[in-house]
């Protein structure tokens, strides 16, 4: 008897030891776990700057530039994280069809901390979203820049359309080649078979004032999208003209709806043809007097000017940029 607990005193000594023993291995344990997970490859975790190196994007940033080269990784933002980029003002490019932004830095390879030029290339899926911010983001100001469809040169910058990309350029040192630059840019978005922009003109009105792209809900209606509005000035008269470019099917099915429309609010509507061209106008008790037209690529029209004044710059506009074919249609 004596034996056999002697022999459970042992094992129980024992059995202590080893928990003593396993106890003081925890701390070796835990720094272990530690050192290993400071040993990891950056590149597995930064999921930002992988998904920069996979956008199609990155192919239009040219290496190096009028003496500069890209410094380090571009950084990509999408819809998700936007606003960690342009914050207070995300919400204005995702309404306008925003898809993805890549941003790049170039400077010299000595001073990598030091860029002297940052580029913003948005890519806003079509050339007319991509008019819609440039028009929308600073409007028509500064000198044009001769870059891409069109642009403008700022005070230490430049901004430009290209295709379905909007490009904006900030330049931190005098003398930066934006415009060399830029029009690398617009040589690497022609090769990739990018869409150009449409230019949108317009009936002489008057002075113009400003451009602006509605994407959706013009003046409230939930069918009026895609909406190029310029205004003019004619001496005391605000004219706001609109233009919606899109297929004959589709300028066919935004006329019937606009008639559609002022038939349901009983607003009176007058179809009249003027020198063979086949347009409506409209008597409205809240917009005053307004007309609109349609042809084969257009419904254009506008607000602030009775039809009697706006037919003589109407009629030069049809003459000038319409050929027979494409004259509204009855």
């Amino acid at each position: 008897m004596a034996g056999i607990r002697g022999a459970a005193r042992q094992e129980s000594v024992g059995v202590g030891r080893a928990r003593v023993g396993l106890l003081a291995l925890l701390p070796l344990i835990a720094w272990g776990v530690y050192w290993e997970g400071q040993r990891y490859d950056p590149g597995l975790l930064d999921f930002k700057n992988a998904a920069a190196r996979l956008s199609p994007l990155l192919a239009l940033f040219p290496e190096r530039a009028e003496g500069l080269a890209r410094l380090g990784e571009t950084r990509r933002f999408d819809r998700e994280n936007l606003h960690e980029y342009v914050n207070g003002h995300a919400e204005f490019f995702i309404s306008a069809g925003f898809k993805e932004l890549v941003v790049g830095e170039y400077g010299l390879p000595q001073e990598a901390s030091r860029p002297k030029v940052v580029v913003d290339l948005y890519d806003m899926g079509t050339p007319l979203f991509a008019f819609g911010v440039l028009t929308g983001e600073g409007g028509e100001g500064g000198a044009e820049a001769g870059v891409g469809e069109m642009g403008f040169v700022e005070d230490r910058g430049l901004r430009f359309i290209s295709g379905p990309y909007y490009v904006k350029m900030t330049a931190f040192d005098d003398g930066a080649p934006l415009k060399a630059m830029g029009q690398a840019l617009v040589q690497a978005v022609g090769q990739t078979g990018g869409a150009k922009a449409q230019g949108f003109r317009f009936p002489e009105f008057g002075q113009p004032l400003t451009t602006r792209f509605i994407k959706e809900n013009y003046r409230g209606l939930d069918f009026f999208d895609q909406v190029v509005e310029r205004s003019f000035q004619r001496g005391e008269q605000t004219i706001q003209a609109f233009q919606v470019m899109g297929s004959e099917a589709r300028n066919r099915e935004l006329e019937s709806e606009l008639l559609a429309f002022l038939k349901g609010e009983e607003i009176p509507v007058e179809r009249l043809e003027k020198e063979g061209v086949a347009l409506f106008r409209v008597q409205d008790p809240y917009e005053g007097e307004w007309f609109f037209l349609r042809t084969r690529e257009q419904v254009i029209g506008a607000f602030g000017i009775p039809l009697d004044a706006a037919w003589t710059p109407l009629k030069e506009f049809m003459d000038r940029g319409q050929t027979q074919h494409d004259r509204p249609r009855s």
